[in-house]
């Protein structure tokens, strides 16, 4: 199985945990969770921008020192990344992709309906 729930009940405030080890599609319904990364190259994609989703937060973890990417289509894609050695920000992008790097490296994603706004924190670069 690609996503596998961790644990039995929602963690603190109702969120949920995934491991996930294939890539896959967010839906609207899995605001609010956090997801594993681990096993392999993951390609995370977004769901469409619409103001039916403004608020929409997930955070994505990497369990591996894989590259794992955050594909938005043709949506925005706006990241602020703060990487151990350095900061950079990204322009509008259909993609971002965390260069191989280490376990816990974290991208928080949410939307205004919009726009994507991702803030990377690790030691991987982003780009």
């Amino acid at each position: 199985m690609a996503n596998s729930r961790v644990g039995s009940h929602p963690s603190h405030g109702g969120q949920l945990v995934v491991n996930s080890t294939s890539s896959f599609s967010l839906v609207p319904n899995d605001s609010g969770k956090t997801f594993i990364m681990k096993g392999a190259a993951v390609t995370v994609t977004l769901p469409t921008l619409s103001t039916d989703i403004a608020g929409f937060q997930v955070t994505l973890i990497s369990g591996d020192d894989s590259e794992h990417v955050l594909s938005g289509g043709a949506s925005k894609i706006y990241a602020i990344v703060v990487q151990t050695t350095a900061t950079t920000r990204t322009a509008a992008a259909s993609t971002l992709t965390l260069s191989a790097g280490e376990i816990g490296d974290t991208m928080t994603v949410s939307t205004d309906g919009t726009n994507w706004y991702v803030q990377c924190l690790g030691n991987a670069a982003a780009s």
